[in-house]
């Protein structure tokens, strides 16, 4: 002979409520402990990472004074002039502007000079 068990709606759904709330603390204190993992590797990993920085050997300057100006003319009108095949007198350059492209910029033209040589 089978016995059913009549459950009471508030009862089933108090008890669904409870363990929801359960599992989502659960879930949370887990992801809070794993914050604090990370941020304590990353205190023990930082002054190793310091050491290894190497400073340039002159210091960076963005500012481009007109001497250089005209020799970065020069370079860059030397380089199409041999990847033209023609003489370098008869490329004239009306105007240049410097572009900066940020990071990304930065990055991708290191990986470029990087796979070229």
């Amino acid at each position: 002979m089978t016995r059913y068990v009549d459950f009471e709606p508030a009862e089933v759904l108090g008890e669904g409520l409870a363990y929801t709330v359960m599992g989502i603390c659960i879930v949370f204190l887990i992801l809070i402990i794993i914050m604090f993992v990370i941020k304590a590797m990353a205190l023990f990993s930082a002054p190793a990472a310091e050491e290894k920085k190497e400073e340039p050997a002159a210091p960076v300057t963005e500012e481009v004074r007109e001497e250089d100006g005209f020799e970065l003319i020069a370079v860059i009108t030397a380089a199409v002039a041999a990847s033209m095949g023609t003489s370098a007198s008869s490329i004239r350059v009306r105007s240049y502007k410097k572009l900066d492209g940020g990071a990304w910029n930065r990055a991708g033209r290191k990986d470029l000079l990087d796979n070229r040589f």
